[in-house]
């Protein structure tokens, strides 16, 4: 399977945005082996932060009903129960 070439970086200074810390740059470099700078976009925070780009398999997830099915999650005394019915009406 062939992956799309666009994660592919010409150079290490294209792996971070401008928003990007040097020092932080420095400091992943010291850490990760030299083997797997290739990847060092994976450890940028300000990417962490973003969502991925849309994409063609992007699909929706239709769910049925609104609402999770009711059930037991852990026991609750009868005190607890009526409490946590009155805070989640």
């Amino acid at each position: 399977m062939d992956l799309p070439h666009s994660s592919y970086h010409d150079s290490l200074e294209e792996l971070w945005d401008e928003e990007e810390e040097p020092e932080e740059v420095e400091t992943v470099m010291k850490v990760v082996p030299s083997v797997y700078h290739q990847y060092l976009d994976v450890f940028s925070k300000v990417k962490a932060e973003k969502l991925p780009p849309h994409r063609s398999c992007d699909h929706h997830i239709e769910m049925e009903g609104s609402l999770p099915p009711v059930g037991v999650i852990y026991s609750l005394s009868n005190q607890e129960s009526d409490t946590l019915r009155a805070y989640i009406s």
